[in-house]
């Protein structure tokens, strides 16, 4: 024992203080009204927090916003290119600036890039706009496939019309996810952002108190529990009576509801009547506070302006179908309404591998040890489990049914699976991505008779990125030449190149030797089937027939939509 914490003990019993009396509570206090506290940022908590601040140093929420001068998860400029639709993005370093060129019909443009938002599976650039707010530029660099792509393979958006030619598109077009990050990424990529807009003049003075998702975005603003915690004496108390610091939060210890809070602030979309305060001064909660004393989640009937906006978000039966919902897809669940999971119940922030963070204990198997604390009688009678070995307790309720980040991710939704009628908008049966030979109904047909079939060539483009996704893991009832063929059919004539990208990922999943090199989602049309031709997969492509009942269906449920 160290002779501070000694002398502070000593000072402890002299004084009478005991670890579960009034005068412990005295010694520690109260906290003051969070939003009279000031930020201390994340290097303030590491002096006291060492072992946290490692753990958390190999997240991907320390660097979704980084300053490109002192990012250390960052793309590399010198001498990437993309082209697309007629342009050229050229990047390289200069001076020690990261720089994009853009070459076009309408000239040339360039952007000194300053900013980057996201790490792990793709980052996104930010620039100065002319009126010194910044904005988001169209392409990106994908992190696991180590290339540049244009942001139409991250949006769910179709080709602009007659670049499967390969004709040049307009200036609109190659620019239309450009977006404002004063007041639109900001929010969710760092710590307490203020967007400091201006109503009267129109102009931005936005500050953060730290860019990226650190110390405080979940715990809280720091500087009374700094400044109290100087006092060794009240570290000691707090020590040995594992007592709540008041003066910070844990969302550990915080009840369920207000856990999932936390996350929500970020984790789940959110509309709110005081946009006017959210665009001067930020967002006003804090965490532990109840969230919905300031914003309400987005659902499939909230409306703007009247009108019920956001239902192309969910799906028929108001699961989210977009990732960023995972705060609605929980509430939906009555895992968390009657069984009192949240979201720290599966994720530890400073914890497991950064690629989900999940719980280490429950890694070994699949998540099931969440499962069967409540549902132990379905550990080893389940038939599912019993006939599929490699399934699990998420496979089925918590199927990859949600699009985002350039990918098909799992739902949060936690429930039963229901056939379900293929139409525009039906949330895919969890069943039938697995089982390719079965109809709506489950019955069992042919492959393409089967439920998954439509999906993938007759679906909306939610539904047809999720089906092409399933095709990149186990799957049953088909042959692999099959699997090929549907494949390599999305990849040439799906109209939108986030659909293509993913066929194009389940394809090299089945095939991870690395010789299906070469092929890109944007690329014209040309391009794309000769790469294929070079390939020579042996494949059996979808019956003409079939295909020609499902594309007008596909025409139909066109929409495009973001993350």
């Amino acid at each position: 024992m160290s002779l501070r914490i000694a002398a502070a003990l000593t000072l402890a019993l002299a004084l009478g203080l005991t670890v579960h009396g009034f005068q412990v509570d005295r010694a520690i206090g109260d906290a003051s009204n969070p939003h009279d506290v000031a930020y201390v940022g994340s290097g303030e908590c590491a002096r006291c927090h060492p072992g946290h601040a490692e753990s958390f140093e190999r997240t991907f929420h320390r660097t979704m916003t980084q300053d490109v001068r002192t990012a250390d998860r960052l793309a590399p400029f010198e001498g990437g290119t993309l082209r697309y639709g007629g342009y050229e993005a050229r990047f390289t370093t200069e001076d020690g600036a990261r720089v994009l060129t853009l070459s076009g019909t309408e000239g040339e443009r360039r952007y000194e890039i300053e900013r980057t938002v996201g790490s792990h599976r793709y980052q996104q650039f930010l620039a100065r706009a002319e009126d010194d707010t910044w904005i988001r530029l169209p392409v990106g660099y994908h992190m696991e496939e180590e290339r540049f792509f244009h942001m139409n393979e991250a949006f769910l958006t179709a080709d602009p019309n007659g670049l499967a030619e390969g004709a040049s598109v307009s200036l609109a077009d190659f620019d239309r996810h450009v977006v404002r990050w004063n007041d639109n990424c900001v929010f969710c990529h760092n710590v307490a952002p203020s967007p400091g807009f201006d109503a009267r003049h129109g102009t931005f003075d936005t500050h953060v108190a730290e860019l990226g998702v650190a110390c405080e975005a979940c715990h809280g603003p720091g500087a009374e529990h700094v400044a109290r915690n100087s006092d060794p004496m009240r570290r000691y108390l707090l020590h040995a009576s594992d007592a709540p610091d008041p003066t910070i939060v844990n969302p550990e210890r915080l009840s369920p509801e207000r856990s999932a809070d936390a996350c929500g602030r970020c984790h789940g979309q959110r509309i709110t009547d005081d946009i006017g305060t959210f665009l001067a001064h930020g967002d006003p909660f804090v965490p532990g506070e109840d969230l919905a004393l300031y914003s309400a989640p987005l659902f499939a009937d909230t409306t703007l302006n009247g009108e019920p906006v956001f239902g192309p978000r969910f799906w028929a039966d108001g699961t989210p179908r977009l990732t960023a919902y995972e705060y609605q897809g929980l509430l939906e669940s009555r895992c968390a309404s009657e069984g009192g999971l949240t979201c720290t119940s599966c994720h530890g922030m400073h914890e497991g591998d950064p690629d989900g963070q999940i719980r280490p204990e429950l890694v070994a198997r699949a998540g099931e040890e969440m499962c069967t604390g409540c549902h132990e009688h379905e550990r080893t009678g389940h038939p599912s489990i019993a006939v599929h070995p490699t399934a699990s307790c998420t496979s089925c309720h918590m199927p990859e049914v949600v699009y985002g980040v350039r990918g098909v991710r799992i739902s949060h939704r936690i429930d039963i699976p229901v056939a379900t009628a293929i139409e525009a908008g039906a949330r895919p049966d969890a069943c039938v991505l697995c089982h390719t030979d079965m109809d709506a109904e489950r019955h069992q047909v042919s492959p393409e008779d089967g439920a998954l079939f439509s999906l993938l060539f007759g679906g909306d483009p939610l539904q047809r990125s999720v089906a092409a996704a399933s095709l990149g893991g186990p799957v049953i009832g088909i042959e692999e030449q099959a699997i090929r063929g549907w494949l390599l059919e999305v990849m040439q004539d799906d109209p939108y190149p986030a659909i293509r990208a993913i066929a194009y990922a389940s394809l090299r999943a089945r095939h991870p030797d690395g010789s299906l090199e070469g092929y890109l989602p944007t690329d014209p049309l040309r391009h794309r089937e000769h790469t294929i031709e070079r390939w020579s997969l042996t494949a059996t492509p979808p019956t003409p027939g079939r295909l020609l009942e499902l594309i007008p269906r596909r025409s139909a449920a066109a929409i495009d939509i973001g993350e």
